[in-house]
Order: structure tokens, then C-alpha cells, then sequence
């Protein structure tokens, strides 16, 4: 199979070379138009300046200065610094300050695993996003520098010295290695195009891509040009690493996509190549591999010292569509991703519908998503955007919403703040974790900009007793002597973990505790591990059963406490701990509550009805005996209206009854 593929190249090859030169206009290479669908990103360690010497006068301290070149003063540049050691140890490091100024605004955003870092900057220009537990941050009114090296001298007088300096362009990522000894020299002298490869290695997406525009729709071919420019430092034997992604924002990537690629550079320097089209011709000075070829290395052919040349060799090929022309100064890594689809390749030449990168919309995209104003709670949602972060844009926002309009954050001076219940505003809560909306923000000009969002709920652990193995009614109520279901689970959004059950305990009131699980493992032979189903998304669980017995064969309590507590197996180990107060049934208790039975009801009823007869015949006898004398009492001749009307009353009410009236014959 390869000796085809390699026989497919070599026609390609000896087809492209004997085709006649085309006739085409001068190619003016032009700026890369947005949407025109051809990014070049590259990694190098190389900056425009800088320098290291020995570790900072405290020999348990790194002092490290970067001085940020934003190339759109007036704009927001991004950036992420990913901080790392070298050792791996994270008990035995020293401390780590970092000194960052910029000569424009600039979000900056620290990831770091578990390292004690100081950040001292600037917070009038540049906004810091923490992203580490161990993080703290010194906002030091430092001055406004115009360069890098007013930034050094002033770090150098604060600490005495500094471990190492950095003047960087506009670099999408930076991976910075702390830990080890990088310099030898007493001073840090800065250097013009420094090598800082041992210690650090920056993302960059180039902004100096050309290309020459093209009168057709649907070019046949489609040439780039990468001319890798390294230094004298560089001329030893390199390796670097290219790849050619195609992609396509909607629909199907263009898969038969024929390409021409011109990789310059010193003839010392082998090109790994990886992915690329599956119609690539190569034109490559020093040697270069094919990664899915196992050939080896394959000796390139020399090329032009100019971009005229090169441009003019690509036409030699019969190509007459220059896509890109990049120019990089050092890398170790290259990736060029082309936009093409497979409906239309109009892609290839004209700019697509997109939104310009310092747009509103995209400025405000990136800058919210960079920041993350929003965080989830056990029962609600919160976004809290600080306006500091706001204050770069030309267009600023007046209104803040979620899905639902009516869920209007509150601007309260310094933040927009806005709560909302998880079953309210058009939230969607997915596998029980993943909590999902939308932040929408209306500018003043009011055009809005909608920003889907994404939070998990905090991770948890909760217990259930249930008293039938079906798992299906959770219970607060343990049966003594009978068997109990106990289910552990942890939500959480981490799926690549494994979770442990450690220990399980019945903590019975005034008793004492009684162990269930220990290390994982059975702590008696009352107690059972069961197998779980699988897993759903979002919730890791563990089972058991269980008999609550009484030692010696005594009592139980009436009341328990079920306590777990389990591990998180990860790249940072959690450990979580939850409880369940349970109520204790015992049938056999002489406290126990069993209800009245039938004779004792009726009993009961029996005694209140005879107490009532005995009352009732009571009070007639003391009736009956204390009338007669109150009717012999003499009764005025010529009572008063209001006297005779009461003895009237008085008779009327004596002749009604039966009784009095036998007493009166």
C-alpha cells in the first residue's frame, strides 16, 4: 500500500513538473482578509527579548517578569498562562512571583495544578482570572512602563534580582515551567531574539498571513507557502512538526482538496510532516518524513531566497493561487487550518459572512467566556460580571439577561448580578449536573450578543436507606434485626474518575458505633457489598445491606446516625463525607409503640359510658333534692314587671317539664 501511495506521488510529481508554466498576472500578496478560512499557528520558545540568571537573592523564591507587547493598543488582547513545575513536587517548591505589566489592556487568565503563586500587576490595564486554588494576588500600583526593560530594572531593585525576563508579543497561550535553575549568570541582561525554550513556550496565531487574491470562484489548485526564518542560534539540526487540518464550519470539509505545500528553511532542518490533504504535492527544502509513511527521511530540493521566487516555483507547478504566505521567525510546531466545504468552494476566495475579530460580538464573546461570570449553586444559578472587565469596549453593554427576559440582572455600580432558581429563566438542567442557558446582553447601540453558557452543580454526596433491594422507596426508618439497603451517591460531572466507598459507620445514640465498611471492604459479616448497574451521567454509586443487631442481645436505641465517607480518585484526589439520621424500629421493645387493640378500645369506651351515666344520675339527685325548698319560699302579692316576667318564664319552664309536673299533683 505504500508503494502505491509512494508511486501515486511521484506521477503527481513528474505530471505537475512537465505541465507548462501557467500564464498568470504578478501575484501581489496581500494581507489575509477575516473569513477568508486559513489560520497559521505555531509554538515556539523564542521571544523578541529577554534573559535569566540565577534564582533571586532568597534562595526559596523565583522571580519572573513578563512584559506584555499587545498589538491592538486599543483593544482587549487574551491571553492564557499556564503555570506548571518542573519537579512535579508540590511540597517542596519555592515561592513563585510573577511581575506583569502591558502597554495595553490585556485579560489574563492563570492556570496553574496546585502551585503557591504572586501576581504583582498593574490592575489599571490588565484584568487577572485565577483559575488556581493556591493563587494570591498583589495588586501593586506598579508605574506605566514604556518598555520591558524600564519593567526589569524596576523588579530588579524591588527583589534584589530576578530569576528570569520576558518581553512577548500577542500570544494566545503561554506554558511557563517554574522549579529549576534556568540561568548561571549573576544579572539578567535582556537579549534580542532570546531563546527561552528550557523554561517557557508560547501559542501564537500569526497576524502577518497573505495570500493573492484570485479572479475564480473555484481555483483548481491552491498553494501555501510557509518560510520558517530561524536565527544563526537555530542552525543546528531542528526537527518541527507541521500539520494541515481542513475543515468546514457547516457541512463537510472539502476532502479532495488539491494542494501544493512550500515548506522554506534551512537546509539543516527536518519537516515531520503529519496530517495533510489526501492530494498534497510538497515542495521542501532539507529533508522531511511522512507520518503515515514509514519511508523515512526524504531528501527535499533547494529553494528560492525569496518570496518572489517561491511564488514564482509555485507557479512553475502549474498553480496559480497563492492561498497563504506566512512568514515565521522560530517554532517547533506548525499547524495550518483551512477552511473549505465541500458544497461551495467559495471559501477559497471571496470572505466569508463571518464577524470581524474586533467586532462587538466577537469581542464580547471572548471576553465574557474568558472570564466566567457565571457559577452554579446547590438550587441556583449566579452571574456576577464584574463592569472593571467592561470598560475596554467601545460599545458597552445596558442590559443583561438570561433566556428568559424577565431574568434581568441587577447593575449594582461595580457588577451586573443576576440569580436565578434552577427550574426558572429557560434553565435546563442535563444527567442531573450539567446546568445550561443562555447570557444575553444588549448594548447601548442595541444590538444584543447572545452567549450560551454551561455550569455543573457542586459536586455531592448523599445517602438513602431503603428496605427492599429494588432501591425504588428511600426510607428514614431501620428495622432492627431486619436487613437494610444503604445507597452511596456522588454526583458529580467528573466521569474519567473512579470512586472508592472507604468507610461506613452506624452511630447509634448513647451506643457505640458500630462499623459497616472499612477500606472498601466488608467490616462483618452482617454486611454485604452489592453490585451496581451501570452508572447513569452525572451520578456514581455505590450499594450495601446491612443487619442492625444489638450487641450482648440488648436494646437498640430508638434513633442512629448512618455516616459514609468515600474518595475521588483523580489528578486531585477529593475525599467527601455525608450523614442520615434514622429512626430505630423494635418490635420486641417494651417502649414500643404497637397501637390500641380492639378490646382495649372498647374497654375504654365502655368505662366513659358508665362514668357518664354515674355523673348524670349524680347531678339529677342533687337536682331533685334541692327544688322542693326553693319552691316554699314566700312570693310577693305584687311582684315588679321585671320580676313577674322572670316568674313567668320560671313556670313556664317548670310546667314543661314532665317531671315537675307530677311533683305539683
Amino acid at each position: 500500500m505504500e508503494k502505491v501511495h509512494c508511486l501515486a506521488l511521484l506521477l503527481a510529481f513528474s505530471s505537475a513538473t512537465s505541465a507548462s508554466p501557467v500564464d498568470v498576472q504578478d501575484c501581489t500578496l496581500q494581507p489575509l482578509e477575516q473569513g477568508q478560512g486559513v489560520r497559521v499557528l505555531y509554538s515556539t520558545g523564542r521571544v523578541p527579548s529577554g534573559c535569566v540568571s540565577r534564582a533571586a537573592p532568597e534562595a526559596d523564591r523565583e522571580v519572573h517578569v513578563l512584559y506584555l507587547q499587545c498589538g491592538d493598543k486599543s483593544g482587549m488582547s487574551q491571553l492564557f498562562l499556564n503555570v506548571s513545575s518542573a519537579d512535579g513536587n508540590s511540597t517542596q517548591r519555592r515561592k513563585v512571583v510573577f511581575v506583569v505589566s502591558a502597554n495595553g489592556f490585556s485579560l489574563l487568565t492563570i492556570h496553574s495544578e496546585d502551585l503557591p503563586l504572586t501576581f504583582i500587576y498593574n490592575s489599571e490595564n490588565i484584568f487577572l482570572n485565577m483559575n488556581t486554588n493556591n493563587g494570591e494576588t498583589n495588586t501593586t500600583a506598579l508605574p506605566s512602563f514604556a518598555s520591558g526593560e524600564e519593567l526589569l530594572k524596576w523588579a530588579k531593585l524591588k527583589y534584589g534580582g530576578v530569576s528570569s525576563f520576558a518581553s512577548v508579543g500577542s500570544p494566545q497561550r503561554i506554558h511557563f515551567q517554574v522549579g529549576k535553575e534556568i540561568g548561571t549568570s549573576e544579572d539578567c541582561i535582556p537579549e534580542t531574539d532570546f531563546d527561552a525554550g528550557q523554561y517557557l513556550e508560547m501559542d501564537v496565531i500569526s497576524s502577518e498571513v497573505k495570500s493573492c487574491p484570485h479572479p475564480s470562484k473555484n481555483p483548481r489548485k491552491e498553494a501555501h507557502i510557509v518560510w520558517l526564518q530561524q536565527g544563526h542560534q537555530d542552525s543546528g539540526t531542528q526537527a518541527v512538526e507541521l500539520n494541515m487540518n481542513v475543515t468546514c464550519d457547516k457541512g463537510d470539509p472539502f476532502k479532495e482538496l488539491s494542494v501544493v505545500l512550500v515548506l522554506k528553511s534551512q537546509h539543516s532542518l527536518l519537516w515531520n510532516i503529519g496530517s495533510t490533504t489526501h492530494s498534497t504535492q510538497f515542495l521542501v527544502s532539507g529533508k522531511y518524513s511522512l507520518k503515515h509513511m514509514s519511508s523515512g527521511k526524504i531528501d527535499g530540493e533547494a529553494l528560492p531566497d525569496s518570496k518572489e521566487g517561491l511564488i514564482r516555483k509555485v507557479h512553475d507547478r502549474g498553480v496559480d493561487f497563492i492561498a497563504s504566505y506566512t512568514e515565521i521567525p522560530s517554532a517547533n510546531r506548525i499547524t495550518l487550518e483551512v477552511v473549505r466545504c465541500e458544497e461551495s468552494r467559495e471559501a477559497a476566495t471571496t470572505p466569508q459572512a463571518r464577524s470581524h475579530p474586533h467586532s462587538p460580538t466577537r469581542e464580547i464573546e471572548g471576553l465574557i467566556n474568558l472570564v466566567v461570570p457565571w457559577r452554579c449553586l446547590e438550587n441556583t444559578i449566579e452571574v456576577a460580571l464584574a463592569k472593571q472587565y467592561l470598560s475596554v469596549l467601545k460599545d458597552p453593554i445596558t442590559i443583561m439577561t438570561l433566556s428568559d427576559s424577565r431574568c434581568v440582572a441587577q447593575d449594582n455600580m461595580t457588577h451586573f448580578v443576576l440569580r436565578s432558581g434552577l427550574e426558572d429563566c429557560f434553565t435546563r438542567v442535563e444527567s442531573g449536573i450539567h446546568v445550561k442557558n443562555k447570557l444575553i446582553v444588549t448594548l447601548a447601540s442595541l444590538q444584543q450578543v447572545t452567549i450560551p453558557f454551561q455550569c455543573d452543580l457542586p459536586e455531592k454526596l448523599s445517602l438513602q436507606l431503603f428496605s427492599t433491594p429494588e432501591f425504588r422507596l428511600p426510607s428514614t426508618t431501620l428495622e432492627f434485626n431486619e436487613v437494610a439497603y444503604v445507597q452511596v451517591s456522588l454526583r458529580t460531572a467528573d466521569q474519567d474518575s473512579s470512586l472508592q466507598l472507604q468507610e461506613c459507620s452506624l452511630k447509634a445514640t448513647g451506643r457505640t458505633s458500630m462499623p459497616l465498611i472499612r477500606n472498601g471492604t466488608s467490616a462483618s459479616s452482617s454486611v454485604e457489598i452489592l453490585e451496581v448497574p451501570d452508572n447513569s451521567p452525572g451520578t456514581r454509586i455505590h450499594r450495601f445491606r446491612f443487619v442492625y443487631e444489638a450487641k450482648d442481645g440488648g436494646r437498640p436505641s430508638l434513633s442512629a446516625t448512618l455516616v459514609c465517607w468515600v474518595s475521588l480518585n483523580r489528578h486531585n484526589p477529593s475525599s467527601f463525607e455525608s450523614s442520615l439520621d434514622v429512626k430505630v424500629n423494635d418490635p420486641n421493645s417494651p417502649s414500643h409503640d404497637q397501637g390500641l387493640g380492639i378490646g382495649t378500645v372498647v374497654g375504654i369506651t365502655f368505662g366513659a359510658f358508665l362514668i357518664g351515666v354515674l355523673l348524670t344520675a349524680a347531678l339529677w339527685y342533687i337536682y331533685s333534692h334541692t327544688r322542693p325548698l326553693a319552691k316554699m319560699q314566700p312570693v310577693s302579692a305584687n311582684p315588679p314587671a321585671s320580676e313577674s316576667s322572670s316568674t313567668n318564664h320560671s313556670i313556664g319552664s317548670t310546667q314543661s317539664t314532665p317531671c315537675s309536673t307530677s311533683s305539683m299533683a
